[in-house]
C-alpha cells in the first residue's frame, strides 16, 4: 500500500497517539487530528472538495476530447482525486457534458452548459450514496440527459428519459455486487450514459479508450481481478 502523502509539501502523512490542533491550510479553521505531515499542513474535505472540482472544470472545459472516459482517466492520472468522495459525481456530470458539446461541435456552449452542470451536481453530497442507499453516480447520468435534452419543470417526455436513464444506470451498478469503490461506479455510469444516448437518443460520443484503471491499488476495498476494469 502506497505511503500517503502530503497535498502542500509531498512529505509522508504520519500519525500520533493524542489528538493536537491543526489549522486549515485554505480554510484557517482549526481542526483536532492525529493524522498530519512533519510540517502540519491539513487541507479540510470542504476545501479539498472544491479544489479539485475547480482542476476538473478547468480540464473539461480546456479539453478538445469526445470521450469521456479518455476524460475520466486523465482526470483520475493526474488530479489527485480521492479513492472515495463526491468529486466523481462531478467528473462524471462534466466529462459526459462535454464530452457531448465537443462531439457535435457545440464548443460554444460549454460555459453555460458546464456552470449549469456545476451547480446541479455539487448539490449531491459527499456521504449521499450509503446515506441513501442509493448512488449518486446513477442519478448524475440523469442530471446529464436532462441537461442535454433541456428539460423544462413540466417536461413530460423528457421527466421519463431522465429517470430512465437513472433506473438502467443502477440496475449496471448493482450487478456488480460490491460497493466502495467510485472509480469503478463512474466508468460504469459513463458507459451507461453513452448507451442511453445512442440507443435512445440517436446520439453518439466518439469511444475509443480502452479503460483500464490505474489507481485500484489504492484502495483497499478493491476486488482486483474480479473487476472489470483491473488489468
Amino acid at each position: 500500500m502506497p505511503e500517503e502523502s502530503c497535498r502542500i509539501c509531498g512529505n509522508q502523512i504520519l500519525e500520533t497517539k493524542e489528538f493536537h490542533s491543526v489549522r486549515g491550510y485554505y480554510c484557517k479553521q482549526d481542526n483536532q487530528l492525529k493524522k498530519t505531515c512533519k510540517q502540519f499542513h491539513y487541507i479540510c474535505f470542504g476545501s479539498t472538495n472544491q479544489l479539485i472540482n475547480e482542476m476538473i472544470f478547468t480540464l473539461c472545459m480546456d479539453t478538445g476530447l469526445s470521450d469521456p472516459d479518455e476524460i475520466d482517466l486523465q482526470a483520475f492520472d493526474h488530479l489527485g482525486i480521492p479513492v472515495h468522495g463526491p468529486q466523481h459525481h462531478f467528473l462524471i456530470s462534466m466529462a459526459l457534458t462535454v464530452a457531448y458539446l465537443n462531439s457535435i461541435h457545440h464548443n460554444y456552449k460549454k460555459e453555460e452548459y458546464l456552470k449549469e452542470k456545476r451547480e446541479r451536481s455539487e448539490r449531491i453530497p459527499g456521504g449521499f450514496c450509503w446515506t441513501y442507499d442509493t448512488c449518486g453516480a446513477a442519478i448524475i447520468v440523469g442530471m446529464f440527459i436532462s441537461v442535454i435534452i433541456r428539460a423544462q419543470w413540466f417536461s413530460e417526455k423528457e421527466w421519463q428519459l431522465s429517470n430512465m436513464a437513472i433506473t438502467r444506470t443502477l440496475k449496471s451498478i448493482a450487478k456488480v455486487r460490491r460497493p466502495r469503490c467510485c472509480k469503478r461506479v463512474t466508468f460504469i455510469s459513463s458507459r451507461n450514459a453513452q448507451n442511453f444516448l445512442e440507443k435512445l437518443l440517436q446520439g453518439k460520443l466518439s469511444v475509443h479508450v480502452y479503460i483500464v484503471c490505474h489507481p485500484h491499488d489504492l484502495n483497499k476495498e478493491c476486488f482486483q481481478n474480479r473487476c472489470m476494469f483491473h488489468f
